[in-house]
């Protein structure tokens, strides 16, 4: 039971997308208790203005920030390789995303969605909304790229012609 729980936090392995869904929701789920915990342990405080902290403390802030940015980076990461997409081009491109969303597009328009998501711009939000139904929705890859450490036959030394005797 516990090996389905790593796949919130391992970077290998491929996630269809039914399970990248439930994957997902499971990964929300457990963050949220996660937070509801430490709140009552901890006697933190939620964050009530229009901010994507979680809690006014800074510190157990960060650490569920960095617990919930890791999960979605690990199952992300394991979707697009099920999806036969270069990763390292895809995050780049997500984390491009999120930094326009953050650092660039609140100064260029005024702009927010509704709550709960009034930190977001209608820009960022179509944006990240395009990004999560591209996991949610692209097929799966029916054959695996080739690895370099499995050669194809033409690069393999059994594969030349054995010279005549």
């Amino acid at each position: 039971m516990l090996s389905g729980f790593s796949r919130l936090w391992r970077l290998d392995g491929r996630l269809g997308r039914g399970r990248f869904a439930g994957y997902l929701l499971l990964a929300c789920a457990l963050l949220l208790v996660v937070a509801v915990i430490a709140e009552r342990l901890l006697g933190l405080t939620w964050a009530e203005d229009a901010d994507p902290r979680l809690f006014v403390e800074p510190i157990p802030n960060a650490a569920i920030q960095v617990l919930l940015y890791w999960t979605l980076l690990a199952l992300a990461i394991q979707r697009i390789r099920d999806t036969a997409f270069p990763v390292l081009p895809v995050i780049a491109v997500m984390a491009a995303i999120e930094l326009l969303e953050y650092a660039v597009l609140p100064m260029l328009m005024q702009a927010r969605l509704p709550a709960p998501l009034e930190t977001m711009t209608p820009v960022g939000g179509a944006l990240s909304i395009a990004y999560l139904l591209f996991l949610l929705l692209w097929p799966s890859a029916t054959d695996r790229a080739p690895s370099s450490a499995q050669p194809g036959p033409s690069r393999r030394s059994d594969a030349a012609p054995q010279p005549p005797a």
